[in-house]
């Protein structure tokens, strides 16, 4: 670990102990509405890989109707474009991430970072090389890869949520990625990184400076746009950066 993950990891549960006060209320009301609109639990807890191949359960506020005890959504574990299982009111909290912000919690215990490459279900990671050098660093709330290959993703998803397609053809790609951030970690590329995130909210002001980076530095990120499910917004549109 360099040294800036070393100040990171007491930063990033600084950071975050301070942020659950004033958000805490807010998860509260959210977590109530969720659970008026069908009686489930309004947060839930998903089975993720974490640091060093540990497995931990990644808090999210509930965006998906409940069909099993556990308060998961039964059937496939990956969500595509307009699956029939998220709730109206999910698919208003995936739209800006609110669904994410319980994984504050999970920083705090020092499981995840606020940055950093995104967890993985445990039956997507396997021991080969690439596995074991992005999870030598904690997963983060917001990564890399959902600022660069995010719409892709959920194009090969929908059209394939049996996790076949996304198996063979994406998580080679997130593992190139993550393992080139991990590689690359520094105090400069958090900062593209949290810029390129909140400049996501930003409509008009682009967001291409990271995708761009990556693609110079990352061949596997060109590869992408050989594929047909790819979508040309995520890579392409150089121009309006």
């Amino acid at each position: 670990m360099n040294w800036w993950l070393r100040v990171r990891s007491v930063l990033d549960r600084v950071v975050a102990a301070v942020l659950l006060v004033p958000l805490a209320p807010v998860m509260a009301v959210l977590s109530y509405r969720i659970r008026r609109y069908d009686g489930g639990p309004g947060m839930i807890t998903v089975p993720r890989v974490g640091r060093d191949g540990r497995e931990f359960g990644m808090w999210k506020l509930r965006s998906m109707r409940v069909e099993d005890p556990s308060g998961m959504a039964g059937g496939v574990r990956l969500t595509g474009e307009d699956d029939d299982r998220i709730t109206p009111i999910g698919v208003r909290l995936r739209a800006y991430y609110l669904d994410e912000m319980p994984q504050l919690v999970n920083v705090v215990r020092g499981e995840m970072a606020l940055l950093g490459p995104r967890p993985e279900a445990p039956e997507f990671v396997d021991d080969s090389e690439g596995w074991r050098e992005v999870l030598s660093m904690r997963p983060g709330i917001a990564g890399p890869t959902q600022l660069v290959v995010n719409n892709w993703e959920r194009e090969v998803i929908t059209a394939d949520p049996t996790g076949e397609t996304y198996t063979e053809e994406v998580v080679p790609v997130k593992l190139a990625i993550d393992g080139w951030y991990v590689r690359r970690s520094s105090p400069k590329l958090d900062a593209l990184v949290a810029i390129t995130l909140l400049r996501r909210f930003m409509p008009g002001t682009g967001s291409y400076t990271l995708k761009k980076v990556v693609r110079r530095e990352v061949p596997a990120t060109v590869a992408v746009e050989e594929l047909r499910t790819f979508a040309p917004a995520v890579l392409g549109a150089e121009s309006a950066a």
